[in-house]
């Protein structure tokens, strides 16, 4: 069902490496390094999930140092350098820039809400790991994933002073690391982007564990964001209309 939008999904889908120099003492360093799925958007710009650009995936630890990037049709390939732009903490959007793009792919963005029960398709780059050996060479580990589950509901939380915030619950657990994966319709129009997984307290030992729920930032939220940053969609038809609430007639 997905295969035909999955080979266009994958043109604009990058996995990426990010690294942060933590700790030095003389010539040794300790490298901090985190890894994710984003995908293009605009010639050099690319979308990802906020917490994956930071030290240990923690929003409160400072921005990684350096990212590279490479696009899934081209692993194997020397990887393209990019900049951290901008991100919204509140929606769990990144921003990255590629300076000279060796392709300008980008997606395809479907701005309405989508209902419940909507077929969604996800791909990118959970469980990729970084390795060092001991004469310091490192070797980025990608497999490509696809992921399949369906829109169980749109949820619009208050965040306090932050203000609101809305996200689809996905009835499915994702791989872990599948932050930044894009949600695509069969059509292969982009929906969303995988964020987080819903975690319930235990009450015996009140522990966290995740539960078969993931969340996914909507596309009306990512073209939000990219409207601010003044980010010229030119693959995309027609004027970016207001979004509309879950069961708003048009």
């Amino acid at each position: 069902m997905f295969s035909k939008a999955s080979k266009e999904i994958r043109e604009a889908t990058y996995g990426f490496l990010a690294t942060s120099i933590v700790a030095e003492n003389g010539p040794q360093k300790t490298v901090n390094t985190s890894n994710g799925t984003a995908f293009m958007v605009a010639p050099g710009y690319l979308v990802t999930a906020a917490h994956s650009v930071h030290q240990e995936a923690d929003p409160s630890r400072p921005v990684h140092q350096g990212f590279e990037l490479i696009r899934t049709p081209d692993i194997g390939q020397q990887m393209e350098k990019a900049v951290f732009v901008a991100e919204d903490t509140v929606h769990d959007i990144a921003l990255l820039k590629i300076e000279k793009p060796k392709n300008s792919t980008a997606v395809r963005f479907e701005k309405e809400i989508m209902p419940r029960g909507t077929n969604c398709g996800f791909l990118g780059f959970p469980i990729a790991n970084v390795q060092f050996s001991p004469d310091g060479k490192r070797q980025f580990n990608l497999f490509e994933r696809f992921q399949g589950a369906y829109v169980s509901n749109y949820v619009i939380a208050n965040q306090g002073q932050s203000g609101e915030r809305a996200f689809y619950e996905i009835d499915a657990l994702m791989y872990a690391g599948s932050s930044g994966c894009p949600a695509f319709t069969v059509d292969g129009k982009v929906v969303g982007m995988q964020v987080a997984s819903a975690m319930q307290k235990q009450k015996e030992d009140n522990r966290a564990e995740r539960v078969a729920i993931s969340m996914a930032v909507p596309a009306s939220e990512i073209l939000d964001f990219l409207k601010v940053q003044n980010i010229n969609l030119a693959n995309q038809s027609g004027p970016i209309r207001a979004k509309l609430r879950w069961g708003e007639k048009k």
